[in-house]
């Protein structure tokens, strides 16, 4: 009985602490004041528009110069396309031949410096003119500013990209446009102890225009009832043609959540919405049940053990002695 005891008392103990664990640590964080006044700032950071071929279109740019010193910058124009799938962009040059999306070669501008004082804020326009021959579909460019004098017979490496500030440029050419994508991953893991419910949903641009998918995932529970749901690209970023984008989006529920769910997708994407679909499956099994139903073995284990100890210190059954019977004579 005492072994009992103690084992009950153990594992009381391990419940507490693993519930504990699981639903009451605080993750350390830190916090770090914002500098201000560090370099530029432009505005706007993204620029989308529709140019017809032959058409042109005055744009710009506004810079600020936040430090207390003189600045200097140089502006110059580059092309870009996707970079990996989290759409982050890969610049290069306007000469570097590749055409079929470029569009640094369609921008104009008169100033090639700008000497900016302490705090001011100037307005830097420039001219983008779609060739006659434009080709339809997604043409896409940058316009930098550089604190330093560009260099065009070398190669811009990516660490002088990222001492520069710029402005994308993302024109569409209307005509003979392709909206066409596919769905490469809608999945999430199998099991999880709590929510968040991480959903990661891949797309590919078949096409040869950038577009913004859009909708959401319904989340059901196993008796089918609509529990929640989430949307999907809130922040409203571009697959560019060519590339595969990942999206991330996390599922937090409201209230207790334990057993099977569903999930379905639902998108649309380009001027057509044209659709993209997709479903999947995941359970929520909280850690205080895991570790119930551990209890409950360990219990049922401990008493069997309990049970064969006891038995076998039980004497067995010695058959009665025999009495003989005395006659007398």
């Amino acid at each position: 009985m005492k072994l009992f005891n103690k084992t009950l008392s153990l594992l009381s103990y391990l419940l507490i602490f693993l519930i504990l664990s699981s639903y009451l640590l605080i993750p350390l964080s830190t916090s770090a004041a914002l500098q201000q006044g560090e370099g530029l700032t432009i505005s706007p950071p993204i620029l989308e528009l529709t140019l017809k071929p032959g058409e042109s279109s005055q744009q710009t740019i506004k810079i600020t110069n936040p430090t207390q010193k003189l600045m200097e910058i140089y502006p110059l124009v580059m092309n870009f396309k996707a970079s990996g799938e989290g759409g982050e962009p890969a610049f290069y040059p306007a000469t570097s031949g590749e055409e079929k999306f470029s569009l640094a070669s369609w921008i104009k501008f008169n100033q090639t410096k700008l000497a900016l004082t302490p705090e001011q804020v100037v307005e830097f326009k420039y001219q983008i003119q779609a060739p006659a021959d434009a080709e339809p579909g997604g043409h896409y460019g940058v316009v930098f500013f550089a604190t330093e004098p560009p260099k065009p017979e070398q190669d811009i490496s990516q660490v002088a990209i990222a001492s520069m500030i710029g402005s994308l440029v993302l024109a569409r050419v209307p005509g003979a446009i392709n909206e066409n994508a596919s769905l490469v991953d809608f999945s999430t893991h199998k099991f999880y102890l709590k929510t968040p419910v991480e959903f990661t949903i891949r797309i590919k641009n078949l096409g040869n225009v950038h577009f913004k998918p859009k909708g959401e995932i319904t989340i059901q529970n196993s008796f089918g009832k609509n529990s929640d749901s989430v949307t999907v690209n809130e922040a409203k970023g571009n697959v560019l043609p060519d590339s595969t984008r990942k999206f991330t989006e996390n599922w937090q529920a409201s209230g207790w959540t334990f057993g099977r769910f569903s999930a379905a997708l639902s998108l649309t994407y380009g001027e057509t919405s044209q659709n993209l679909s997709g479903n999947l499956s995941f359970w929520i099994i909280p850690i205080w049940f895991i570790v119930l139903i551990g209890l409950i073995l360990l219990i049922i284990i401990v008493l069997i053990i309990r049970r064969k100890k006891k038995r076998a210190k039980t004497p067995k059954n010695i058959p009665p002695i025999e009495r003989k019977k005395v006659i007398l004579r």
